[in-house]
């Protein structure tokens, strides 16, 4: 009867480790499944805070930009926790880092393209599953536009798009600086 024991540990304590060996770095793996359009690129650029001041100021930290095998470059945005995704906000975000690299590059990217495009990855690798979404980016023009409207409704002088004063002070951030709605 013991080394049946015996014999019942050893064999549970191999399909564990066997388990654990396979399940690796979760990070990992859902690099690995990345889509087609970044399956032979590499990752020049993770965390860095990036800025321009001409044609106007922005300033933001891309997740990951991407250098693929075409020569161009892709951001990447990460998303975990959203149940519900925010298509707008995440466009404009992916459009910002995007322009900030056609514009104002480290030194190590000048000169090199950035797609149309960009990807916001959404879950946690290991926790929920991982979902990819790719995103058309908005034009420098589209961009101007939009940071013109914020100034303008910084100011107080853009109309408001909504009458809910509570959803505007819940929403735009720069209520308190005279902002009449958003």
């Amino acid at each position: 009867m013991m080394l049946l024991w015996v014999c019942v540990l050893i064999v549970a304590a191999t399909v564990l480790a066997m388990a654990l060996r396979s399940a690796g770095d979760p990070y990992a793996r859902a690099e690995g499944r990345r889509p087609a359009d970044l399956a032979n690129a590499r990752v020049v650029e993770s965390n860095v805070a990036l800025a321009m001041t001409s044609p106007f100021k922005l300033h933001g930290r891309p997740d990951v930009v991407y250098l693929t095998a075409r020569g161009t470059l892709v951001v990447r945005e990460d998303k975990s926790g959203l149940r519900f995704p925010h298509p707008a906000a995440e466009r404009i975000q992916l459009s910002v880092y995007a322009a900030i690299l056609r514009h104002n590059p480290p030194a190590s990217l000048r000169g090199v393209p950035v797609e149309p495009f960009g990807y916001v990855r959404y879950g946690t690798p290991g926790r929920t599953r991982i979902r990819w979404q790719r995103v058309a980016l908005l034009t420098d023009g589209q961009l101007a536009a939009l940071v013109l409207r914020y100034h303008a409704l910084a100011r107080g002088e853009a109309p408001r798009r909504t009458r809910d004063r509570g959803y505007c002070e819940k929403v735009c951030r720069h209520f308190n600086r005279g902002c009449s709605g958003a």
